[in-house]
């Protein structure tokens, strides 16, 4: 859907906490977040760490000119580890 968009001259871009999956689609830009898998902005109710992870992740599209390019967002999961399925998800575990 990214390239498609792209395709009609408008910029896109990606967050992701998978960056070997992430290179195999190769969107044309995305950025790297370290939060636990279905939580790409941080901490449920953390509005100003949510507000600062778009605002980063638009910005970065005036930055990320080459096809496939990425960066990292420097912020970190600050809460409680998520749990799925009896098992806490840290930085790096997808499943």
């Amino acid at each position: 859907m990214q390239r498609e968009i792209e395709a009609w001259g408008i910029s896109t871009i990606s967050l992701s906490n998978n960056p070997a999956a992430t290179e195999r689609v190769n969107p044309p830009r995305w950025m790297r977040v370290r939060f636990p898998r279905g939580s790409m902005l941080g901490e449920p109710g953390n509005r100003d760490k949510h507000l600062a992870v778009l605002r980063d992740t638009l910005a970065a599209l005036e930055t990320i000119r080459e096809p496939g390019g990425h960066a990292e967002l420097p912020y970190r999961w600050e809460a409680a580890p998520v749990v799925w399925r009896g098992k806490p998800l840290t930085e790096g575990s997808y499943s």
